[in-house]
């Protein structure tokens, strides 16, 4: 009789068993509960840039309306200047710093300024814009992405030697290099695909998966914090490191000479 029982326990055990493990069998075949793999690079940069069109219309002309609804409509004058305008209000937004050539060939734009420093540095003498951006201690890296911008444009990496180039890439972590290849565009892109190491273009993959996913994500120290609307400060690291570079290649040719 014991030994009936002993059976018939033992019998009860396996199939809650089985049922258990056929449950976690479906759940490891659902692909919906199934870990998300990174794809290659040419596949996660399109679904990035795909979303990057889509969460950011304001990056996607460069001058003109933006949205309009019932409700309130949004213009762009240029890459830093915007009116938005409702029933009852019409504003300008300034996003940052914006410098261009106007018709006449003289820089224009919008800067934020100290009003104590301006006042301060009102008896000095200002020969020339790069005087006025030196007493008011702004930093280029807020004027480096102007197509016609001072010296400080991201393209003068172009003409680097690849030893910069790769010290350059080194300097900016991969998830604002993700970032920045989204904001730049394609030329940007090839310039990083053509001097990154295959482990550089692995991590900017991983993180172009990441912002991805539309989520954060504890396995990266970096993603947890970033998203496509986080592109503004990647810009700035990247005008920061392009100047910082620049200068440490200068001193290297001067010294060189």
């Amino acid at each position: 009789m014991a030994k009936n029982k002993s059976q018939s326990k033992s019998g009860f055990l396996k199939k809650l068993f089985s049922f258990f493990s056929k449950g976690q069998n479906k759940k490891e075949l659902d692909p919906s509960k199934r870990k998300k793999e990174p794809k290659s690079f040419a596949m996660e940069w399109a679904a990035a840039s795909e979303s990057w069109k889509k969460k950011l219309p304001t990056k996607q002309i460069s001058s003109g309306v933006v949205i309009e609804s019932k409700k309130f409509r949004l213009t762009k004058t240029n890459e830093k200047l915007f009116r938005i305008e409702g029933e009852d209000y019409s504003i300008i937004l300034v996003t940052d710093n914006h410098l261009y050539k106007n018709k006449d060939g003289k820089w224009a734009g919008v800067l934020f300024v100290d009003e104590g420093l301006l006042n301060q540095n009102l008896a000095k003498e200002i020969r020339n814009l790069d005087d006025f951006l030196d007493l008011q201690a702004i930093p280029r890296a807020d004027l480096f992405l102007e197509s016609d911008s001072p010296k400080e444009d991201w393209r003068i990496v172009l003409g680097w030697e690849r030893f910069w180039q790769e010290q350059l890439i080194l300097q900016i972590s991969p998830n604002s290099l993700a970032l920045v290849m989204l904001a730049i565009g394609e030329e940007c892109k090839e310039f990083f695909i053509k001097v990154a190491t295959e482990r550089q273009k692995r991590l900017v993959r991983d993180e172009l998966f990441y912002l991805n996913l539309g989520n954060h994500n504890d396995t990266n120290p970096h993603s947890k914090s970033k998203n496509l609307f986080g592109f503004g400060n990647a810009l700035k690291e990247f005008g920061y490191k392009i100047n910082l570079i620049r200068e440490r290649r200068e001193k290297e040719l001067e010294h060189g000479a």
